[in-house]
């Protein structure tokens, strides 16, 4: 099994909407992608709650079989469409991609 962890730190505001709206916003875009994807065997989306200059505002962890199966839902059209919305949304992304 392959987990794939990514945190994304947000912009403070994006088009007139505050970080907590973009937060939610994302949170909603991420949870459609498991009924698209079918290689995704563990989904899940937080959004940080505590107040810490360190902290990232948005956490996924997921997991994947192996290497193949997480490439191909990097290469989803879904995936990519989803990635390009958060992208304009965030400052920056930290990834790391482990096997249990």
């Amino acid at each position: 099994m392959l987990k794939h962890i990514v945190m994304f730190k947000l912009k403070e505001d994006y088009q007139g909407k505050d970080k907590s709206s973009l937060a939610k916003e994302i949170k909603e875009a991420l949870e459609k992608l498991p009924s698209l994807i079918p290689q995704i065997k563990h989904y899940e989306v937080g959004i940080n709650q505590l107040d810490d200059p360190r902290a990232y505002d948005i956490v996924l962890v997921s997991a994947f079989e192996n290497k193949d199966e997480l490439e191909i839902y990097r290469n989803h059209s879904a995936h990519k469409k989803t990635l390009e919305f958060i992208l304009e949304r965030a400052l920056d992304a930290k990834v790391v991609d482990y096997f249990i």
